[in-house]
């Protein structure tokens, strides 16, 4: 499968183009490329290096006149390059048991993974065009890709934000929905636009070898209530010095979610189907119109009128007295393990509520909470 790229700095446009026809390399059966497949209506092959004139002025459309944008700014670049090294990002399939974990659409370019799942990736880059004494790192930064919420970070869900969430078990940096398993990482928080990014020193390959593998987990769904909120989410990965000048930069679309296997072929049909479906969709809208009115019609003056819904408001009288108030929660159950599951949810919401807002009067309520943790166990 394809991933792959152009040339630019920092700006950001969503990455779903969609081909029927893919064009494959026998020699790299176990590796999927990701690319911009399209120009001009037909498929392109961006494993070939573009030419200086091309890359030049891909650089040019980064730049806000002579002050090179931040690959970490509020609005970071997501145009492709390979720049000068060719530098490639290839998903590594290699393992049997990877479709059990991610699977990656040609259709829709995009990758489909279950949460804190291991995703290998293979980075290249001409190492003969690069001086032996120079360091190179790879960053990591998550970004939402549509428009309305293109300078927002992508953060976390509260719950798996919370301290005892079974992810972050001996885990320090709380807020980032990316890993990388790489010792050699470092986690970053950008001071201004408050971008959070993995960045891994890498390696020269090993003898034999042309690229050098790195582990990455998301530990965050994109469905997360109070996280991302199924805001659609693209992986930037770029190619940096030790100053931060960005050589290579790849971007990948993707999803995590449970069912990785069956959100992408529900994507797939929908984008197929979002064609040829409007005049199916419209008759649909119509006939339930029809059937809501027919059924309206045709009740029985015997029958009784259907329920109606009542929006239940809880009493202020018994929830604030003298400017106090009280969390209405009375929970009662007969199983453990239910009653273990619920607490351990308020503990972390409220965990994760305190830390965001900087709440401090919920500290008793945690010790409490705790405290009944603890008991359980």
């Amino acid at each position: 499968m394809l991933f792959q790229t152009i040339r630019c700095n920092d700006s950001l446009t969503p990455l779903l183009n969609q081909f029927d026809g893919v064009f494959m390399n026998p020699n790299d059966i176990n590796e999927y490329y990701f690319s911009m497949p399209m120009e001009n209506g037909r498929v392109v092959d961006l494993n070939l290096p573009q030419t200086p004139e091309e890359d030049q002025e891909n650089r040019e459309t980064c730049t806000a006149g002579s002050v090179k944008s931040s690959p970490t700014g509020i609005i970071p670049c997501q145009d492709e390059f390979g720049g000068s090294a060719n530098f490639e990002v290839l998903l590594d399939s290699s393992s049997q048991s990877y479709r059990q974990k991610w699977n990656y659409s040609v259709t829709l370019q995009k990758l489909f993974i279950d949460i804190n799942k291991v995703l290998l990736l293979n980075f290249k880059c001409d190492y003969d065009k690069i001086a032996n004494n120079m360091l190179l790192f790879v960053r990591a930064m998550p970004m939402y890709s549509a428009a309305d919420w293109l300078k927002e970070p992508v953060e976390r869900c509260l719950q798996h934000l919370s301290p005892i969430d079974q992810f972050n078990k001996g885990f320090t940096h709380l807020e980032h929905v990316i890993r990388c398993d790489n010792e050699s990482t470092t986690y970053h928080i950008d001071e201004i636009s408050r971008r959070k990014s993995v960045v891994t020193l890498l390696s020269r390959p090993e003898h034999g070898s042309d690229s050098t593998k790195l582990s990455y987990r998301f530990v965050c769904k994109t469905s997360c209530i109070s996280g991302m909120q199924r805001r659609p989410i693209i992986v930037i990965f770029t190619l940096e010095d030790y100053t931060g000048q960005v050589l290579g930069r790849r971007v990948l679309p993707v999803k995590i979610c449970s069912c990785p296997k069956r959100d992408m072929d529900r994507e797939e049909t929908d984008t197929h189907l979002q064609k040829n479906t409007v005049f199916r969709r419209n008759k649909k809208c119509i006939s339930q119109d029809i059937n809501h009115n027919n059924n309206r019609h045709h009740h029985s003056d015997s029958e009784p009128p259907p329920a109606k819904i009542i929006k239940l408001e809880s009493s202020t009288s018994e929830n604030i007295t003298d400017n106090t108030y009280i969390l209405p929660v009375n929970y009662t159950t007969k199983r453990k393990e239910h009653y273990k599951i619920v607490l351990e949810s308020i503990y972390s919401v409220i965990t994760g509520v305190s830390s965001l807002h900087n709440i401090t009067d919920t500290q008793p309520l945690l010790e409490d909470l705790k405290s009944r943790l603890n008991n359980l166990n």
